[in-house]
C-alpha cells in the first residue's frame, strides 16, 4: 500500500501498524517520515525556546486583547 504525504506530495510506504489504521479509516491524513521528523524538530525547538525565555508580564499584557466596557444594547438611555 502506498500513501501520499499531504505536505510534500511524495508517495511512501507506511509501517504495518499505520497501514492497518489506514485500512480501517482510509480518509486519515498522513505525513511521510521526513516531514514528520521536520515538523517534530520545529515543535521541540519552539517548546525549548518558550521554556528558556518565558514572556514577561508586560509581554503577556501586550498579547492579550483589551477588555472594553459592556454596553447594554437594550436600554432606553
Amino acid at each position: 500500500m502506498k500513501v501520499i504525504c499531504i505536505l510534500c506530495d511524495q508517495p511512501f510506504i507506511p509501517d504495518k501498524f499505520t497501514e492497518k489504521k489506514l485500512r480501517k479509516h482510509p480518509h486519515r491524513i498522513q505525513l511521510c517520515p521526513d516531514c514528520y521528523v521536520r515538523i517534530k524538530n520545529q515543535v521541540l525547538k519552539r517548546q525549548r525556546h518558550q521554556q528558556e525565555d518565558p514572556p514577561t508580564a508586560e509581554a503577556r499584557a501586550a498579547q492579550t486583547p483589551e477588555l472594553h466596557e459592556e454596553t447594554n444594547l437594550y436600554s432606553n438611555d
